[in-house]
């Protein structure tokens, strides 16, 4: 008899996107990259295109959903947070986080939260309106009510 590969992996993610709800949506191309963005359910923010989340994670928009906005960010290696930051600019995470410190130096921006987990920046996403973070496709599988996915379109 041949021997077949293992599709029980496979399987158990694809049950897994389906029965978070995920599949086919926006936000699946996202989970997809590697990543999910979250924000505070304060914020009543669905989606976002990526030239908003920009303008979010470097100063040039001040609010998100009617508060100041607060990102988190996560260190230089950081998987998720490399892949958000490959995909929505297109740069390391070393350039955008010398971008963001300019940005706080100038007084144009917001200083961010730093979160070294998935559960961290839920934590500091959950605790403040206007906050926005990135976790990991995992680390989005069991927010609490007081944190959302935004779906990221074009």
């Amino acid at each position: 008899m041949p021997n077949r590969p293992n599709r029980a992996p496979f399987l158990l993610i694809l049950a897994a996107t389906v029965a978070l709800g995920v599949a086919g949506s926006p936000s699946s191309r996202a989970a997809a990259d590697g990543f999910v963005v979250i924000c505070n359910a304060k914020a009543s923010t669905s989606a976002l295109s990526r030239a908003e989340l920009k303008a979010l994670y470097t100063g040039k928009s001040k609010t998100l959903g009617g508060s100041a906005v607060v990102v988190v960010t996560r260190p230089e290696g950081d998987v998720p947070f490399g892949q958000f930051v490959d995909q929505i600019f297109g740069i390391a995470i070393k350039t955008l986080l010398a971008k963001i410190h300019q940005e706080v130096f100038k007084g144009e921006m917001t200083k961010p939260s730093q979160a070294s987990s998935d559960e961290e920046v839920v934590q500091h996403v959950a605790a403040s309106p206007g906050t926005i973070g990135v976790v990991s496709p995992q680390g989005a599988s069991h927010l609490p009510s007081s944190v959302v996915i935004v779906r990221v379109g074009g």
